[in-house]
């Protein structure tokens, strides 16, 4: 079977099986994060408490990616998945037994949130740098990045939902539950693909992480693409993605909603974010991603600026979904320019640091807004949030404009 051009990269079998992995798991992903928000504050009935959360769970993430990166880089991508999506099942069950059986309090959801963020700082750069090794034509990698994105989001339009439904009838324990089940189909997936050479970045048999890791560092800083990227998606991170982390608060303290309400606020957001994952797959022209990202940064903050003065579920979720589109075009847009600027042997450490732009940065900026959620009402925190980050992404569209032949030349060297 011959795929269409904007589903391009499913033509490639490793690729195709983890693509129908994902569909499947990202679902069981996404009840599991509805869940765990309205949890966390049914116990506690707190912004900060959201905000603590997020943090608890990106910390490692923040701590330990651009080591991971360095580490990952020598080692089979598919085995170490292998192991961390193996650890994410028992992690699972475990949260699972301890909210059905009642015994479970916020301590325990933070101790879960850290110990989660601790396999994701390994997980998520190896997801994103084992795409390369799955799809059959390099210029195949940036369709795969979008189709990847448009099963996250289809999963965010459904997962919630289903999950509101399911909180609402069963309780969370079982949105738990159905999260570790959906693991073992990418555990299956990883198993069954076929590849001529083990999905190994470096082929040196040396191997200093520590030293690895600097120089990585080094290369960000000294590459101006990398490096005005890197801390654009970070700006856009802090300030603007701390409205999905709020999404809660907005739902029972805003709008005075139940767990349906939430899951119609995710789905617009879904809705947005989907639409965004198409017309990302549908491009042809990496080079064009740079004007994506940059554009779409900037109108991020202000899309949660709007939403900021939803006062109905109707209105909050046609107000979300720009919030969705925005996000997930400034991500996948990144992440592409990324991994089709990156030599191979690079790639891990330099994804690493995408990983803590857009995962290990935003929980301080979700404290933050947590906060001030707290001082001033969640509508108040969400309109600041959103100008600061459309400001800040306004100055780094200028510069990055500026540094659009060095980016070109960048893609054109891989392509060779």
């Amino acid at each position: 079977m011959k795929f269409p051009n904007t589903l391009r990269a499913l033509n490639s079998r490793n690729y195709r099986l983890f693509f129908t992995a994902e569909v499947i798991s990202m679902t069981g992903l996404w009840m599991h994060r509805i869940a765990m928000g309205w949890l966390v504050f049914r116990l506690t009935n707190s912004n900060s408490a959201l905000g603590i959360m997020d943090f608890a769970a990106s910390l490692p993430i923040c701590l330990v990616s651009p080591f991971a990166g360095a580490v990952i880089e020598h080692i089979d991508l598919r085995r170490v998945l292998i192991f961390l999506q193996s650890c994410c099942v028992v992690l699972a069950f475990t949260l699972a037994a301890f909210t059905i059986t009642g015994f479970v309090v916020f301590k325990i959801l933070v101790a879960v949130a850290v110990l989660r963020g601790l396999i994701d700082a390994f997980d998520l750069p190896s997801r994103y740098s084992l795409v390369s090794y799955m799809v059959d034509r390099r210029e195949d990698v940036s369709n795969a990045v979008a189709l990847n994105s448009t099963v996250f989001n289809s999963a965010r339009m459904i997962g919630p939902t289903v999950g509101g439904f399911v909180i609402k009838s069963f309780g969370e324990g079982f949105c738990f539950v159905s999260n570790g089940l959906c693991y073992i189909a990418t555990i299956c997936a990883l198993r069954a693909m076929k590849m001529k050479a083990p999905p190994i970045g470096s082929k040196s048999s040396k191997s200093n992480p520590l030293r690895e890791t600097l120089e990585g560092l080094r290369i960000a800083r000294d590459f101006a693409p990398y490096r005005y990227f890197l801390i654009l998606i970070m700006i856009t991170g802090f300030f603007a993605f701390p409205s999905i982390v709020l999404m809660p608060a907005m739902a029972k303290s805003v709008l005075h909603g139940d767990p349906g309400t939430l899951g119609l606020l995710l789905m617009g957001v879904a809705m947005g974010a989907l639409t965004g994952s198409l017309i990302m797959a549908s491009l042809t022209d990496i080079s064009k991603c740079s004007w994506w990202c940059t554009r779409t940064c900037a109108a991020f903050g202000a899309a949660v600026a709007i939403f900021s003065f939803s006062r109905s579920a109707a209105v909050g979720l046609v107000l979300a979904a720009p919030v969705g589109f925005c996000m997930t075009c400034c991500c996948i847009s990144c992440n592409t320019l990324l991994q089709s600027m990156t030599p191979a042997a690079s790639r891990s450490r330099i994804m690493a640091l995408y990983t803590l732009a857009i995962i290990g940065i935003p929980p301080f900026g979700s404290l933050s807004a947590g906060k001030l959620g707290d001082w001033l009402g969640t509508s108040y925190s969400l309109l600041i949030c959103g100008i600061l980050c459309t400001i800040n992404a306004l100055y780094f569209l200028r510069k990055i404009d500026r540094v659009q032949n060095l980016i070109v030349d960048a893609l054109r060297r891989e392509e060779e």
